[in-house]
């Protein structure tokens, strides 16, 4: 048996209490893909990434779609990054604990 260390007490994971943008990734070919990347308070880059499972994006031709959308919408009334936040929190739901709303 390898040799290791056994903690008294666990490491608690930092708490992070919101997030800002890092990137967004649009890709259409050899396969279609959105990447969004959000650092969190605590400095860690955190990866979101379609199709994904569970979510309405699920398929490369719903994700070409979503790439489609973006290309034409009407960005004066509503940021790129808040219609990606809006569209983060409805489809990642488990990875935003408690709740959380766009500012």
């Amino acid at each position: 048996m390898a040799e290791g260390i056994t903690l008294t007490s666990p490491i608690v994971p930092p708490v992070i209490s919101g997030y800002t943008p890092v990137s967004l990734t649009l890709a259409l070919v050899p396969t279609p893909i959105i990447v969004v990347a959000l650092m969190g308070t605590t400095g860690e880059v955190e990866l979101f990434t379609y199709p994904a499972a569970g979510s309405s994006m699920n398929t490369p031709a719903s994700v070409v779609n979503m790439i489609q959308a973006l290309n034409t919408a009407n960005l004066s009334t509503r940021s790129l990054w808040r219609r990606v936040f809006d569209r983060l929190l409805l489809d990642f739901p488990s990875r935003f604990p408690g709740g959380a709303t766009v500012t």
